[in-house]
């Protein structure tokens, strides 16, 4: 169980930001992405959930207010994890990064970039171009930006 759940103080935008911060530093300096393959694989999560979940972020409409003080006691909403803000930030970064492409097409291209950089030995893909890299970097230097706690 993560710290940050044990104290009931799992905030996404939070998790986002360290994950977007750790491949920001990863694609910079690739000799470091070989010992971040989980952080990774969690960005790469991230963004496969942004993109195919047409729920991610949406928040849960609200339950009428009860009378009763022990069902209010026992049915208290969940703490707010700010999975809105983190929908928010990712479209803003692919909007500055990827203006005119599709959701699916810059994910693709992100995860291309991702994917040689924590697998820099498979020979079966084709590798980054230099533009890619910087739209991916862009994209997760705009995603850090955004998700700025406080």
């Amino acid at each position: 169980m993560p710290i940050m759940a044990a104290h009931e103080r799992s905030d996404a935008r939070g998790a986002a930001r360290l994950l977007a911060s750790m491949a920001l530093d990863c694609i910079g300096n690739p000799a470091i992405a070989g010992d971040q393959e989980v952080a990774l694989n969690n960005v790469y999560r991230l963004l496969e959930s942004y993109r195919t979940n047409a729920f991610f972020g949406l928040e849960s409409p609200r339950e009428q207010p009860t009378h009763d003080a022990a069902e209010k006691l026992t049915l208290m909403p969940p703490m707010e994890r700010h999975v809105k803000e983190v929908r928010d930030a990712l479209e803003q970064a692919r909007a500055a990064a990827f203006a005119g492409k599709s959701k699916d097409q810059a994910v693709a291209l992100i995860e291309k970039v991702l994917r040689a950089v924590a697998y820099p030995n498979l020979k079966d893909r084709p590798k980054p171009s230099a533009q890619d890299r910087k739209k991916a970097t862009l994209f997760f230097k705009k995603l850090v930006e955004q998700l700025q706690l406080g």
